[in-house]
């Protein structure tokens, strides 16, 4: 339980209502990298994902009407893909996108489901604070389940931008 708290702390998550999560988590890295890191294929694998299941495949066509996909394997080998469009791009600065489940990880997380997450990144010196927002989740418990994966995606960016992982 500890665990648990420590890492809703590190990622200052709050909930206002059944359908949203809110994520504020400052990033010991330039806005341009942890923009990188939310828009480039190649980052995205090093951290997009439940701490549970690795990230397999990442495209992202990073513009308005633009398409991503991401391809998660859980522990079974089984691939659990996420789906969606940008629905607003302003590099570096914010970003809005549809987030679907093609089919659910978990049974809190209805397939085709569709909810809207957007990202506002800001310099804070060196730092960049990220403010996150998923709206539009079916449930409390699909939202609590996506806290946990958030969380542990969060925990992770923060770790490769650390790293220096790279798109290269």
């Amino acid at each position: 339980m500890d665990i648990l708290i420590a890492q809703l702390t590190r990622n200052n998550v709050a909930t206002p209502t059944e359908e949203e999560i809110r994520i504020t988590r400052v990033f010991n890295a330039p806005r341009e990298l942890v923009w990188k890191a939310w828009t480039t294929p190649a980052m995205l694998l090093h951290w997009f994902g439940c701490a549970a299941f690795s990230t397999v495949h990442a495209k992202a066509d990073v513009h308005e009407g633009g398409d991503y996909r991401v391809v998660l394997r859980n522990p079974d080998g089984e691939d659990i893909p996420i789906y969606g469009s940008y629905t607003a791009v302003r590099p570096v600065g914010h970003l809005a996108f549809t987030h679907q489940w093609e089919k659910p990880p978990v049974p809190e997380n209805p397939a085709r489901h569709r909810t809207l997450v957007t990202v506002d990144l800001f310099e804070e010196g060196q730092a960049t604070r990220m403010e996150f927002r998923q709206i539009g989740l079916a449930t409390a418990a699909s939202r609590d389940s996506h806290v946990g994966g958030w969380c542990d995606s969060m925990d992770a960016l923060a770790l490769q931008l650390v790293r220096g992982v790279s798109d290269r």
